[in-house]
């Protein structure tokens, strides 16, 4: 697994529109999960990520346009976390990939290449506190 950082104001959205490529809002059911990921919150300052497969191919619903998921990337646009070209290209790959199966590891634009952590990392940052025995 890999864990990306992510703004705590829409991780789990980010979550929920991954999940939205592999099974689009007008094909849902109640029974169908909504999130694709689970989302971590650092216990302390409350920052999130996401945890990601790093060998996991899914696949992309071949009526997946992305829309949701381009609706968040715009506000990561906006808070500057992405630029306007790697939303762009994420979306055009989004559309080139419906009905094929891909790495959502490899989504990930390069402005969150440095937001990238392994959970050893997380541990030694106090993401998973150590509980003390009584």
């Amino acid at each position: 697994m890999i864990y990306v950082e992510i703004n705590p104001a829409y991780a789990e959205e980010y979550s929920r529109g991954i999940m939205r490529l592999l099974r689009p809002s007008h094909l849902r059911s109640d029974n169908w999960t909504d999130f694709y990921c689970q989302v971590l919150t650092h216990p302390v300052d409350g920052r999130k990520c996401l945890v990601l497969p790093e060998s996991e191919y899914v696949p992309i619903h071949i009526e997946a346009n992305g829309q949701e998921l381009s609706q968040m990337l715009q506000l990561s646009v906006n808070d500057g976390s992405i630029t306007q070209a790697e939303a762009n290209a994420i979306g055009a790959a989004v559309v080139q990939m419906a009905g094929q199966k891909v790495l959502i590891a490899d989504f990930i634009p390069p402005s969150w290449q440095q937001n990238i952590y392994t959970k050893e990392q997380l541990e030694a940052d106090g993401w998973f506190p150590v509980k003390e025995l009584i």
